[in-house]
């Protein structure tokens, strides 16, 4: 049976992110996560977004996080969610040791593990507008919830 999906973005959808404050940390080849999750350790959550999210699961859909985080900060990530009472059916982060990889790229890749997985998404919740084409390329509607030139 097919489980119909909703796949969420963390940081800049979920998380409160501020690409000025972070970029030295993550936006480049090389990623410093240490200070990336100590800053965001702390970061609020989007009401708006976590009221959706809550939302389409209240209504039956599975809610699949899906970051550009790496996946040796997993427990980083699902510790700050459940602080928030964020629903989630399943994380979705990027490989180990493909910090060089551009985060559309990363998406791309982790869509495939959800198809696998038995998950059928049907709509996408993300900020970035190279993360946003990415997903619309692969022919998913995309809701940009910020603005995300970076």
């Amino acid at each position: 049976m097919t489980k119909h999906a909703v796949i969420v973005d963390l940081d800049g959808t979920l998380a409160e992110f501020d690409h000025t404050q972070v970029a030295h940390w993550v936006l480049g080849a090389e990623k410093h996560w240490d200070p990336f999750f100590e800053h965001m350790k702390n970061a609020p959550v989007i009401e708006n977004i976590l009221r959706l999210v809550t939302i389409l699961k209240q209504q039956g859909q599975s809610i699949l996080i899906c970051s550009g985080r790496p996946e040796s900060h997993k427990q980083h990530s699902i510790e700050w969610m459940q602080q928030y009472n964020v629903p989630f059916d399943g994380v979705y982060l990027r490989p180990e040791n493909a910090d060089e990889v551009p985060d559309e790229e990363v998406k791309k890749e982790l869509l495939q593990k959800i198809h696998d997985d038995g998950f059928s998404p049907w709509l996408v919740l993300d900020d970035r507008d190279a993360v946003v084409a990415g997903w619309r390329n692969l022919g998913l509607t995309c809701l940009q919830c910020a603005p995300g030139d970076f």
